[in-house]
């Protein structure tokens, strides 16, 4: 950044004390191109101080006269980075305050450091904003003086805009934390390390990538029931590769369940067992995937979303014109790909396949007022494993299949390895 000693304006009465208050956006008039290298000194002439020697060390300024202040990004500068730091060199006198504020005329919240010579706001500053500082210095007689700088701050060439899932509300013990990107993300080190999650009691836990713009951050093992969870999207200021920035400095916050509900469907026993916090509270005989063309996925699956009735078409999963089904009731999503679980009114009436034959497309279906027990008690995040079936484990990124990797295969992909 560069420097400007800017002319000192006594100021009569009282210091100026920092203004409190969170930091508010600027105006979108930034300039990418940065005023780098040239320095100015000005003597002060107004404000009734009287001339002095030149600017120097301050034993050599008169008495009375008013301090040199030195700016950092100096008056007018554009371009300016999102986290740097003002910074101040006083001769003849000390620092005693600094405000800034937005083009809005609202305060910006930041921390003057001991030793007076620098600032730091303490949320980056926006893109494009145009900011006013007002800075105060005394001198040997503890006369306060004033001066005043205008910069603006670097646009963003390539803006990205995450979405996080879930923000908010309270879901279940397989949630993990999902981040998709806008744009692809080329600096993945300095995405992850921009984003935190805090987890109370505390867990250990990681990111893992799905390519380039699905990021999600999961706990060694299932939450704890009951834990509270901070994420924080500190991306505004950080370099996220290839020209590209966010404007994005946003907390949320969910809790997980406090019932630990996991789902286990036997696909050889063809039922379909559920646990509250270890205990068994329902036991239903199902149909899963027909052998060997339409094998359910196996392995861990999280409840996604659900719908009391929905049209389900073969169509739309790549399976031509095997089925076109109305109103299908009491549907719990359980994968990305299609993967249901539902209640079934068009069985046979005379030969019931529940419990006794695999007979779906890969869904797990049962009677209507059983997949109604389940749809009541299901919530987003919770559990569904699948075993023994003979397909393999569901995709870790169909839907939230996070759970289907190792611990080592999760932290493979991350860029901090935490």
């Amino acid at each position: 950044m560069r420097r400007r000693t800017v002319p000192a304006v006594l100021v009569a009465g009282a210091i100026l004390f920092t203004g409190a208050c969170g930091l508010m956006g600027g105006d979108d008039k930034g300039d990418k191109t940065s005023n780098a290298g040239s320095e100015s000194k000005v003597s002060p002439t107004s404000g009734g101080a009287t001339g002095g020697a030149e600017s120097g060390k301050p034993e050599e300024q008169a008495k009375g006269a008013a301090p040199q202040v030195t700016v950092t990004p100096e008056d007018g500068a554009t371009g300016v980075d999102l986290g740097d730091p003002l910074t101040f060199a006083v001769d003849g006198g000390k620092l005693s305050a600094v405000k800034v504020v937005n083009a809005r005329g609202e305060a910006v919240d930041g921390t003057l450091a001991e030793d007076g010579k620098s600032w730091k706001p303490k949320v980056p500053f926006t893109p494009g904003g145009v900011y006013t500082v007002s800075t105060t210095a005394t001198n040997q007689d503890n006369q306060p003086t004033t001066v005043s700088t205008k910069f603006t701050t670097q646009t963003l060439g390539k803006e990205v805009t995450a979405t996080i899932f879930p923000d908010g509300g309270t879901v279940g013990v397989g949630q993990p934390v999902s981040v998709r990107f806008d744009r692809p993300i080329a600096n993945k080190a300095e995405a992850e390390k921009a984003m935190k999650v805090t987890a109370t009691p505390a867990v250990s836990g990681a990111w893992h990538w799905f390519g380039n713009t699905r990021v999600e951050w999961r706990p060694k093992e299932y939450w704890k029931a009951g834990t509270k969870v901070k994420v924080d999207l500190n991306l505004r200021g950080a370099d996220l590769g290839g020209g590209a920035g966010s404007k994005q400095y946003k907390s949320f916050n969910f809790a997980i369940s406090n019932i630990a509900r996991i789902t286990t469907v036997d696909a050889a026993t063809k039922t379909m067992t559920t646990t509250e916090n270890g205990k068994v509270v329902k036991t239903i005989k199902v149909t899963t995937g027909e052998s060997p063309k339409y094998d359910t996925w196996g392995g861990v699956m999280v409840v996604q979303e659900k719908y009391t009735k929905t049209r389900m078409n073969s169509a739309t999963v790549g399976l031509g014109k095997e089925y076109d089904i109305a109103d299908v009731p009491w549907a719990v999503r359980i994968s990305t790909s299609g993967t249901f679980v539902h209640g079934n009114y068009w069985y046979d009436k005379k030969n019931p396949p529940f419990g006794r034959a695999n007979t779906s497309h890969g869904c797990v279906s049962m009677p209507p007022e059983d997949a109604k027990w389940f749809y009541d008690h299901a919530d987003r995040g919770d559990v569904v494993k699948v075993i023994n079936s003979k397909e393999r484990a569901v995709s870790a990124d169909n839907g939230y299949g996070a759970w289907n990797l190792s611990w080592s295969q999760w932290l493979a992909t991350s860029a901090t390895k935490q």
